[in-house]
């Protein structure tokens, strides 16, 4: 359940925003990163065979977040950038 806690609570934080979110992608996959990170180095050196294979669970879905990760960025920066600029919620 631990390793869940990040997606768990980044689905909530959206779906509790009425406004433009798409400004807040980088933090999002940054924060689902470090999270994911931390799980792998936890899980590295362990020898049980349910931990080896939940290590592996978790390096396929490192993999599949970055491959999602590779089409946010760098291209669509302008794009993310032009939502916040956008936001009525962030007017001065």
């Amino acid at each position: 359940m631990e390793v869940l806690r990040t997606f768990w609570y980044w689905t909530l934080w959206m779906l509790k925003q009425h406004t433009i979110t798409l400004h807040h992608v980088i933090t999002v996959y940054n924060d689902m990163f470090d999270h994911i990170d931390g799980v792998m180095r936890a899980l590295a050196k362990k020898k049980t065979q349910w931990k080896e294979d939940f290590f592996f669970a978790v390096k396929c879905a490192w993999q599949k977040l970055s491959k999602y990760y590779t089409k946010v960025t760098p291209t669509p920066g302008m794009l993310l950038i032009s939502a916040h600029i956008l936001d009525p919620f962030q007017k001065l």
